[in-house]
């Protein structure tokens, strides 16, 4: 998950924005100690991928509805599996069973709009693998923590803070800062993830940062 490959980060961060304000490395903190300005935090991300499907299983916490309007209103946890078939087929449904060390959740996932098939799964543990079945295909697919070692969702959100610290101080100066932090995680090609860390005002109004978890490093503003 560390190899360097070039990705063209403008383009990503059009669809990460896209993705947030149109669709509404773990830290050691409990989400009850969060900043209250965060609105979307990401505390574990695994992944994997075979020649038929690639799969993610995303958890942390967001805003319930979420609205793009530079105020965090009531969180909820969520974890989600989303699952991305690679060559052609005709799927209504893919079942599911996440497992980790001595324990298991399984469930049933539906089509989403973009070919994807995706669905809330409530494993509270790190998944080790997950079986899929699609269809007549049946396979097991094992998951990596794509932060391992690496920064986690607040550590990213600080450092963005600082990037972010003049112009945070105009806005407070002028009396005029109100914005809401949202983090996930990205990639252009499922091998290099970066931290997308958005400091989102009203409508169209923000301010957003790729990170490298592993190195703490910048890699592109907006």
């Amino acid at each position: 998950m560390k190899k360097k490959i070039l990705v063209t980060f403008a383009a990503i961060l059009v669809v990460a924005v896209a993705a947030t304000l149109f669709v509404a490395c773990d830290k050691k903190k409990a989400d009850d100690d969060a900043p209250s300005d965060v609105s979307r935090m990401i505390s574990a991300f695994y992944a994997g991928e075979t020649d038929n499907f690639a799969v993610t299983f995303e958890r942390g916490f967001k805003e319930e509805p979420f609205f793009a309007d530079g105020k965090t209103g009531d969180t909820a946890p969520f974890s989600v599996l989303t699952v991305t078939p690679l060559k052609s087929g005709e799927y209504s449904e893919i079942s599911y069973t996440l497992t980790g060390d001595g324990a298991s959740v399984g469930g049933t996932l539906s089509a989403g709009t973009f070919g994807e098939f995706s669905g809330t799964a409530d494993a509270d543990f790190a998944p080790l693998s997950v079986t899929l079945t699609a269809g007549d295909v049946t396979e097991e697919i094992q998951l990596d923590n794509v932060l391992a070692d690496c920064l986690g969702g607040y550590d990213a959100v600080q450092l963005a803070r600082e990037r972010f610290a003049d112009r945070i101080a105009a806005e407070q100066q002028a009396g005029a800062y109100n914005r809401e932090i949202f983090v996930k995680l990205i990639t252009g090609d499922r091998i290099t993830y970066y931290y997308y860390v958005s400091f989102i005002g009203e409508g169209v109004d923000y301010w957003a940062v790729l990170i490298d978890p592993a190195t703490g490093e910048i890699v592109s503003e907006k």
